[in-house]
């Protein structure tokens, strides 16, 4: 099978898997490839996700601090147009797909492993569980480490990720994001009440919402992002409200691209609230927004989501269809 390019697109360089990484199962239509940086899952040849095991590049004109591992970035829609982000100019804490809390304590310290350029925590990959393919589901197991910076530097959570690509319709990638967050200390860490935090996607610069400040004309955007929940609203009128999936979605440079995040029922508070940018193009499943909880040793906190991934604007009929069928599974 000829090398697979994984192509960050945005920020100037074009890093490609090394021809001699490991291919699981290469004669079926999903497959799993893996290096020393990256996982990929592709799909008929074609990348659907990337998973970062170390920081990409950073960006000369952006912080050494941002550097991250541990999140999907790029996203692929059907037709390869790049959905997520990595190291974006207005927010370079906000990576692809990404997991992170804000406002934390765990004994006598306050952590924030989201808003890394503070110096108080950040989120790491740590290893590689497994990668597996069959028939029906191709992907990975992987686990991320929550740590507090501050002297002594503490590892508070181990997280585990199980990414899952599914067969989908042609014109359709729908995967899976099962997280597992364990306290791996003898004390709570304790999730304050905030407005964001906890799962999140960020999509392309060029989705900026031209009244961003952040927006140039060389951006390109002819419309920015918008939203749509299963509320049938909008960024707006959607910024908190407890949904059961969010679609975010732009024409950029005349090509449609819509992402939608199902939030499964099993998780906690579900249905979760939901984090609306006014005017990036991020959001998130924010359980912290209805009051503060703690993650308890040997109490772990299970999370479910379904991506996907198209080449045009949110059907919400299709859209219902597909989480009740996600809801039952």
């Amino acid at each position: 099978m000829p090398m697979v390019v994984i192509g960050l697109i945005g920020i100037g360089f074009l890093p490609t898997i090394d021809p001699s990484m490991k291919l699981l199962a290469a004669e079926t239509q999903l497959a799993v490839e893996e290096d020393d940086r990256v996982i990929a899952v592709t799909r008929g040849g074609k990348v659907v996700l990337v998973y970062n095991k170390v920081s990409p590049p950073v960006p000369p004109q952006i912080d050494p601090v941002f550097q991250r591992s541990g999140f999907l970035h790029p996203v692929f829609s059907p037709r390869g147009k790049v959905v997520t982000d990595v190291f974006p100019a207005d927010h370079p804490h906000q990576q692809g797909i990404f997991s992170a809390w804000v406002r934390t304590r765990w004994r006598d310290r306050k952590v924030d492993f989201w808003n890394v350029a503070r110096g108080t925590g950040q989120v790491t990959h740590e290893r590689v569980v497994s990668t597996f393919q069959d028939e029906s589901k191709a992907g990975f197991k992987v686990q991320l480490i929550h740590r507090a910076l501050h002297p002594p530097k503490t590892d508070i959570l181990r997280e585990t990720w199980k990414v899952t690509v599914r067969p989908s319709e042609e014109d359709v990638h729908c995967f899976d994001l099962e997280s597992t967050q364990e306290n791996l200390t003898e004390s709570p860490l304790i999730i304050d009440e905030y407005h964001y935090g906890g799962f999140a996607v960020r999509g392309p610069m060029s989705w900026l919402d031209p009244k961003d400040p952040g927006w140039t004309e060389e951006l390109g955007s002819q419309s920015g992002s918008r939203f749509l929940n299963d509320l049938g609203s909008d960024r707006q009128a959607g910024n908190h409200q407890r949904a059961r999936w969010v679609s975010m979605y732009s024409r950029d440079s005349n090509r449609m691209a819509t992402i939608t995040m199902l939030c499964h029922p099993s998780n906690r508070g579900a249905p979760q609230a939901a984090r609306l940018h006014p005017t990036k193009p991020y959001f998130c499943f924010a359980a912290c927004v209805d009051g503060e909880f703690t993650i308890e040793p040997e109490d772990p906190l299970r999370s479910r989501y379904r991506y996907l991934v198209t080449d045009k604007p949110p059907d919400p009929s299709w859209l219902h269809r597909r989480y009740e069928s996600y809801a039952k599974e």
